[in-house]
């Protein structure tokens, strides 16, 4: 994968791997292949020697520097290694996938390869850029790029996804693995006043923008704070989005908090009310499982796996043109008391941990993995 720990700048197919990881090592051997330095960083990790095998706590790696990374060097490196799989994290890292299929295709890796595309074949992700990616996906189709590569999926609509783009894939389905645990929210609750977070990358595939053109119109008798974590992928997104804060009413706060590291997001955002992230597209959602599993209700789009989370009273999960619904789904959280806010936080934890079954997902990861020997 092209980013991996101790960046975090990647987001939601960094902690999965990670997750992944920390489930399975006991029954595979890991080695990550990755680069040196975090996602739009110019500086290489500190305390880590590049361009060598090390283990660390049971997992091997190789972090490439810019000098030593090209495609020799690490078609000599798989050859070292001999894979029993080659698991791609990535469909559209030139280096970390692209050029290994390509190795591929000219016959020199022989290891099977399952990739895992991270929801960049969504319509969502695949409208930007959208020009340069189907001129790639259309000449991947007519010369047969991807016809010795499985494919994994990591729910239903992924799968779809998949096969509007490549009709005859084979696609196993095994869903994210996230390795949080539930938390009891004890966040006080004042009728009228909501504290809600935004938690991901800022780039314009989270509708950032989108979140606080809403924020815009809510009304003056409710008063929202809003605090916005994550990596500024892309400053000229931000700039947009910075407009927009200045636009907001007297009763809407919103404030750029930073990023978070791993051991930091589920302590943090448990003293919040609610996860407000109208994502055009989360093939998973981390910040979305991990705020159901800190009692923090969700306001989200309904391009991710969680649409049916008004049903369990756990949170809305809305269409993108339906604007009004999310003004109303916040005002409606706002008005809550204690005793109110108590009992859908309670459903979210109640709602997660009916989804998440990790016992299951080791056994469906192992058949995945077990089944390429």
């Amino acid at each position: 994968m092209h980013w991996y720990l101790p960046g975090t700048k990647a987001g939601g197919p960094v902690r999965s791997v990670f997750s992944m990881i920390n489930l399975l090592k006991k029954y595979f051997d890991f080695y990550i292949i990755t680069s040196n330095k975090d996602l739009g960083s110019n500086k290489e990790y500190p305390n880590i020697t590049p361009n060598t095998i090390f283990e660390k706590e049971g997992v091997k790696y190789f972090y490439f520097n810019d000098a030593h990374n090209t495609v020799d060097n690490l078609l000599a490196l798989l050859t070292k290694i001999k894979p029993d799989l080659i698991y791609l994290n990535s469909f559209w890292s030139f280096t970390f996938s692209i050029n290994i299929i390509r190795l591929k295709n000219k016959k020199l890796i022989e290891a099977p390869i399952l990739l895992a595309p991270r929801g960049m074949l969504s319509k969502g992700a695949l409208s930007l850029k959208a020009y340069k990616k189907n001129i790639y996906l259309i000449s991947a189709k007519l010369f047969g790029w991807y016809k010795h590569v499985q494919f994994h999926a990591t729910n239903k609509q992924e799968e779809q996804d998949i096969k509007a783009r490549f009709r005859s894939a084979t696609i196993t389905i095994a869903s994210n693995l996230n390795s949080g645990t539930i938390i009891q929210n004890t966040t006080l609750k004042t009728p009228g006043k909501l504290n809600v977070f935004f938690l991901s990358r800022i780039s314009e595939v989270k509708n950032l923008h989108f979140a606080l053109e809403v924020l815009k119109e809510i009304p003056a008798a409710v008063f929202i704070n809003y605090d916005i974590y994550g990596n500024l992928e892309d400053p000229d997104y931000w700039s947009r989005c910075s407009e927009i804060i200045k636009q907001l009413p007297k009763n809407v706060t919103a404030t750029y908090k930073g990023e978070l590291a791993f051991n930091e997001v589920q302590t943090t955002i448990a003293n919040y009310h609610t996860l407000f992230l109208p994502t055009l597209n989360e093939n998973f959602g981390h910040s979305i499982v991990e705020s159901l599993l800190s009692g923090c209700p969700v306001v989200i789009s309904d391009q991710t796996p969680w649409n049916d989370l008004e049903k369990y009273n756990a949170g809305y999960a809305l269409g993108l043109d339906k604007k009004q619904k999310f003004i109303d789904a916040l005002i409606s959280l706002a008005k809550l008391n204690q005793d109110e806010f108590s009992q859908k936080s309670n459903a979210a934890n109640n709602y997660i941990s009916g989804k998440i079954e990790v016992d299951k997902s080791i056994n469906l990861y192992k058949n995945l993995f077990n089944g390429f020997a």
